[in-house]
């Protein structure tokens, strides 16, 4: 069970203050059914009226948490969705954070990822691409475009100075990759994630997980090696931490790998050998696959059981304050 606004759930903190004025209202209700009533009947109107008042805090307070579970967006659960859909349509993520610039790829990190992406331009001659760079922040480099030229020329001369924002944040490449894609499209869509996975801060690649439940699957390649490298900028200066010594980047695959399983993607190392066509024949084998079957299967919204379910406990608290009690 996932929620697409699950910010939406800080709203049953007000289930608290509206206990607490139930309770003392209860408390004010008693005392004063207490002036009317006799000795003989005070215990039985009692337990009616204590019964009384808790039905009916109960099923409002059950009306206010379905209502926030529909808020919510719940996805519980997945459907059959149909689709009509042609062609393709990549968003290729490029890490240019200066760990790119590391040289246990020939002859850097991103000269690796560079090649690759040509390569893919190549490969799918009747794709559409779109380019996100991302450091510690992102940008669309390439809005979705057919033009093979302007694509070329970007991957020829791309660098750590495309973007200014110091770091590494994978997640800001990803969230952006989902906005470049044009909206109402009849195209596959898929994400290629070039980067060493190599991030400074901690972060849950929810973005991986949403493209996953919108049908776009993440395929990450990983540059670097496990073992790791110096970074030397352009000047030949290496960079060094605050103790002076060189700064060790080293590929983080296990997070890429797990961007690829969330999105229901697959991940690739660029260490293997036929990298450019195995990611070629992933891509065309994602797209022939949606043609062949003609449907998807997505989450499953289930705000309007919700929506029904808080419409019952609302009809059962009014039911329980209108209709007349014995004794009560």
């Amino acid at each position: 069970m996932k929620a697409e606004s699950p910010a939406v759930f800080f709203l049953l903190a007000a289930l608290v203050p509206l206990v607490l004025a139930a309770f003392a209202g209860y408390r004010r209700g008693k005392a004063a059914r207490g002036l009317f009533e006799g000795a003989e009947d005070g215990a039985g109107s009692s337990t009616l009226f204590f019964v009384r008042s808790l039905l009916d805090a109960l099923f409002f307070c059950l009306f206010l948490v379905f209502s926030v579970f529909a808020l919510a967006g719940i996805l519980w659960g997945t459907a059959p969705e149909a689709e009509d859909k042609s062609g393709l349509d990549v968003v290729v993520v490029l890490d240019v954070s200066r760990s790119m610039l590391a040289q246990d790829e020939e002859p850097s990190r991103l000269a690796a990822a560079r090649d690759t992406a040509r390569g893919l331009l190549q490969s799918l001659p009747r794709a559409r691409f779109a380019v996100v760079a991302f450091k510690g922040s992102a940008i669309i480099a390439i809005p979705m475009t057919e033009d093979r030229q302007i694509l070329e020329t970007f991957f020829q001369n791309v660098s750590p100075a495309a973007v200014n924002a110091p770091g590494t944040n994978v997640e800001a490449g990803l969230e952006l990759a989902l906005e470049a894609f044009p909206r109402g499209t009849a195209s596959h869509r898929a994400i290629v994630l070039l980067s060493d996975g190599e991030a400074l801060s901690d972060f849950s690649l929810r973005s991986a997980e949403k493209a996953g439940a919108e049908g776009i699957p993440v395929f990450p390649v990983g540059l670097g090696s496990d073992e790791g490298s110096v970074i030397r900028l352009p000047d030949g200066s290496l960079i060094t931490g605050k103790d002076g010594k060189p700064v060790i980047t080293r590929r983080n695959a296990p997070l890429l790998e797990k961007a690829a399983s969330l999105s229901q993607g697959a991940y690739f190392s660029s260490r293997e050998p036929g990298l450019t066509g195995r990611l070629t024949e992933k891509l065309r084998d994602f797209g022939d696959a949606r043609e062949k079957m003609g449907f998807r299967l997505a989450p499953k919204k289930s705000y309007r059981s919700f929506l029904f379910a808080g419409f019952l406990a609302l009809c059962a608290a009014v039911c329980v304050r209108s209709l007349k009690w014995k004794k009560s």
